[in-house]
């Protein structure tokens, strides 16, 4: 058999296809061919969405500016009263000051009567803080320097300076005097300024210098009796306990004495703080006009606004996240079902 016959039997014995499948056939052939979307095409629905990103952003800045307007206006009605209600309270006060007569009684010494003293005779600690203000830098210098020569006038001394100027200015000082001259430094150095604050303290030691007393007592006739018995003890294990009981109490009443001393140094010398301080100025703060007013209530309605859009996007991210998910899940499947039904046709 040649080849010729062998395609001429193939040709007569090929199959032939059913009615079902050419009509099948024609149907997918008669679809129209799918075309990719140009740029312009996907770009033409997404230009509309886009167009409300600055729609909603001139709604709400019209809305704070509306906002901003309306409510300037009766903050600044408020804020023009106030320098009205400042100047009439401040006249008033002059007035009064000016009808009042003057003070007949030496304030010094009306100072001097009302600031407690030690009690004589007993062991106190005298601690006091004065905070005074001045006029200027140069009355706080010349107060700082009187100051450190009261505390010398009335044998004390001096345990610290801080000094500072700038825009004001600032001191502290802390002064230690005898308890005996404790009120008169406080009077003198009161008379360096308007006092601003007074606090006095007075703490009695004299029962803890009579306990230490007792105990310095004790120990001495403690170790007077161990002695003794070192000298008669009979053996050198006993004489060796002793002496250690003995290096004990002399230890105990070398710090008793200790504590005697510092507590004895505390009620013969008075603490005293003095801060000093310059005048600060003080004035209404000039209210801005209603333009600034308004832009401060606009920044701080859209400042608002920014908030809630952003709380908004955090609370509906996870449901966009999903709907996405969902979205791209049905296209990926639609696709593969047109592939595999083009690939049975």
């Amino acid at each position: 058999m040649t080849v010729n016959d062998i395609v001429d039997e193939l040709r007569a014995t090929r199959p032939r296809p059913s009615d079902a499948l050419r009509l099948q056939v024609m149907t997918v052939a008669a679809r129209p061919a799918p075309r990719t979307p140009t740029l312009r095409e996907r770009l033409r629905g997404r230009r509309r969405l886009a167009l409300l990103v600055p729609a909603g952003a001139a709604v709400a800045l019209t809305a704070a500016v509306v906002v901003g307007i309306t409510r300037s206006g009766s903050t600044g009605q408020v804020q023009s009263a106030a320098p009205d209600a400042v100047r009439s309270a401040a006249t008033g006060t002059t007035e009064r000051s000016l009808a009042a007569p003057p003070p007949v009684a030496d304030a010094t010494t009306a100072l001097k009567g009302a600031t407690p003293t030690p009690i004589g005779g007993r062991a106190q600690r005298y601690s006091a803080a004065l905070s005074l203000q001045v006029d200027d830098t140069d009355a706080l210098s010349s107060a700082t320097q009187q100051a450190l020569a009261i505390a010398r006038d009335l044998g004390g001394y001096v345990v610290s300076v801080h000094y500072a100027t700038g825009d004001g200015g600032a001191a502290a000082v802390m002064l230690r005097v005898p308890s005996s001259n404790a009120a008169d430094a406080v009077t003198r150095l009161s008379g360096l300024g308007t006092i601003l604050g007074q606090n006095v303290q007075i703490d009695d030691l004299q029962a803890t210098l009579d306990t230490l007393d007792r105990r310095e007592q004790q120990l001495r006739a403690r170790i007077a009796a161990l002695t003794a018995a070192i000298d008669q003890a009979d053996t050198d294990a006993e004489r060796a306990r002793l002496e250690e009981q003995r290096a004990q109490a002399r230890a105990a009443l070398r710090d008793v004495r200790t504590s005697h001393a510092a507590t004895s140094a505390e009620a013969r010398n008075a603490t005293i703080q003095l801060d000093l301080r310059t005048k600060q100025e003080s004035g209404v703060a000039v209210p801005g006009s209603r333009l600034d007013r308004a832009l401060d209530k606009a920044l701080a309605v859209l400042a608002w606004e920014g908030v809630v859009l952003l709380a908004v996007a955090i609370a509906a991210a996870p449901f966009a996240l999903v709907a996405a998910a969902v979205w791209t899940t049905r296209r990926t499947r639609r696709r593969r079902e047109e592939d595999r039904l083009l690939a049975t046709s």
